[in-house]
């Protein structure tokens, strides 16, 4: 693991230990809603209000003439929904989080939390459509122990810190992996802006794993990530996206070459929003860097290092009607660090291409929401030796609420990967995963997940397949405790002989937040 992973790390725990106790923070209302599609304060940038809205409640959050302003006609408590209003634990969708699937798609890295994984699917179908979502599913989450959070100026602040202990019988993710046990130490922190007009969302979660009496290398995971979002005018609104990723390469994929190395990603991106009337017109561009670093005595693949540019013009509908069309353009251009300048002892891997996608966003009033879009991209490599690495895509999210205490979300994902294996520029990688969280009371939740993902690489005959299953309990002991436990099932099965292998993992520990 790298000094600046372990440096995140320590900083982490020791401000999760050390943040004290305080009572609930009442915030403002105005400045609440992280914005997903809209700018704060000013109503939605595209499309109608949100749905069961409620008018503005002022700094206690009570509303005038003895109206609840969180619209508890189940008498759920507003910890129990996501993106209700009345604290400061329920801001919506939070900025700059991103939906992870259940199955890793080639890296090691824990289960996503789902009620972090419920916002980021939130804020992605409400982007999607250009309008908001109600937010008012279940969060999964006990609420005995609910994120109170603490104010720091204009600063809203959820630490939380996780400890674990568990055992598996195939720690390495591997065909050659022994049993053993396992601890885990996850710090994770959620900072989100209480402004009248502009947000600023900020997200860190933070995994490291070790293998006791092993001499496995520990596994490292960091997740960051944030969002300034600015309101220009009451029609146009710019984002500034940044994030760093830091996770293992699994053993078990063709593309570990049989040594540990670390994956580190790079991202940024500015995008200007405006409302056209009917439609609402959205012009991105990103940058997303790749870097491998080994470790452990691996050597580094710095013939994977590269950076992918893109260039993205979306139109969506402006109608505010329960479904809504959407349709994007991009271009792409992909630059290597290490440049092949003879082809006869290399391959040339740059490479340009584009992406179409259309489709629709639904939401019929915060009961069932989401979106789904199908598409093409192809990227083609300044090598002509290889194959254009294209293929159809397929994207989709879900959020469906059967009942005030049960969420199911689910995830579509097409992904594409290059690659630095002979004779082939890349894999594409087709995910999709289905999650199942209910409230059995105040103190004590559940969930289940499968999730399944085929990958093929262009031009070999080399297939990847991955399964997994999850259910996992938490049980409020306190007002800041919880004892959490998990089991996870995986199925890797690969067309490369002798790669293919089960692993069963169960681990149990404190969660701590405030």
């Amino acid at each position: 693991m790298t000094r600046t992973a372990v440096s995140a790390l320590a900083v982490m725990v020791l401000l999760s230990a050390q943040l004290p106790t305080a009572v609930r923070v009442q915030a403002q209302d105005a400045g609440m809603g992280s914005g997903a599609g809209s700018a704060s304060g000013s109503g939605p940038l595209f499309g109608s209000a949100p749905l069961g809205a409620s008018t503005d409640t002022g700094f206690d959050g009570e509303a005038e003439d003895g109206v609840d302003p969180l619209g508890r006609e189940d008498g759920v408590s507003p910890q129990g929904r996501s993106g209700t209003r009345g604290t400061i634990s329920e801001i919506g969708p939070g900025a700059g989080e991103e939906a992870q699937a259940l199955t890793a798609t080639g890296r090691a890295q824990p289960v996503q939390p789902f009620s972090e994984r419920l916002r980021a699917v939130q804020r992605r179908s409400a982007l999607a459509g250009g309008g908001r979502i109600a937010n008012t599913a279940y969060a999964g989450d006990t609420t005995r122990d609910e994120p109170r959070g603490m104010r720091v100026g204009s600063f809203l602040l959820y630490p939380e810190l996780f400890t674990g202990l568990g055992w598996s019988d195939n720690r390495a993710g591997d065909a050659n992996g022994d049993s053993g046990a396992t601890y885990r130490l996850a710090p994770s922190l959620r900072v989100q802006s209480d402004w009248s007009r502009h947000s600023l969302g900020i997200n860190f979660r933070g995994s490291y794993t070790g293998y006791p009496d092993s001499s496995l290398k520990a596994d490292p995971n960091v997740s960051s990530d944030a969002l300034l979002r600015l309101e220009v005018g009451e029609r146009s609104e710019i984002d500034v996206s940044a994030s760093y990723g830091l996770s293992m390469q699994d053993r078990g994929t063709a593309e570990s070459a049989g040594g540990d190395q670390e994956i580190h990603t790079l991202g940024g991106g500015l995008a200007l929003r405006r409302d056209l009337g009917i439609v609402g017109a959205e012009l991105r561009g990103e940058v997303d860097a790749t870097y491998y670093q080994g470790t452990n005595g691996a050597v580094a693949n710095r013939d994977r290092d590269n950076a992918l540019f893109t260039a993205t013009l979306r139109v969506d509908g402006n109608t505010g009607a329960t479904v809504t069309p959407f349709a994007e353009a991009s271009l792409l251009a992909r630059r290597y660090t290490d440049a092949c300048n003879n082809l006869a002892l290399c391959e040339d891997r740059d490479s340009s291409g584009y992406g179409l996608r259309a489709g629709l966003a639904f939401d019929n009033g915060g009961k069932i929401s989401g979106d789904i879009a199908v598409g093409w991209r192809s990227e083609t490599l300044d090598d002509a030796r290889l194959a254009r690495l294209e293929g159809m895509t397929v994207d989709g999210s879900l959020v469906w609420s059967p009942t005030r205490l049960t969420t199911v979300t689910a995830l579509a994902n097409t992904s594409f990967a290059p690659s630095s294996l002979a004779g082939t520029p890349g894999s594409v990688a087709y995910s999709g995963d289905l999650r199942l969280a209910h409230g059995f009371s105040d103190a004590l939740s559940g969930e289940v997940g499968v999730g399944y993902t085929w990958r093929d690489y262009t031009g070999l005959v080399l297939t990847e397949q991955e399964a997994r299953a999850t259910t996992a309990l938490t049980w409020a002991l306190t007002s800041n405790v919880a004892l959490q436990g998990r089991y996870t099932f995986r199925r890797f099965v690969s067309s490369n002989t002798g790669s293919s292998y089960n692993s069963n993992t169960i681990e149990a520990g404190l969660r701590f937040r405030h």
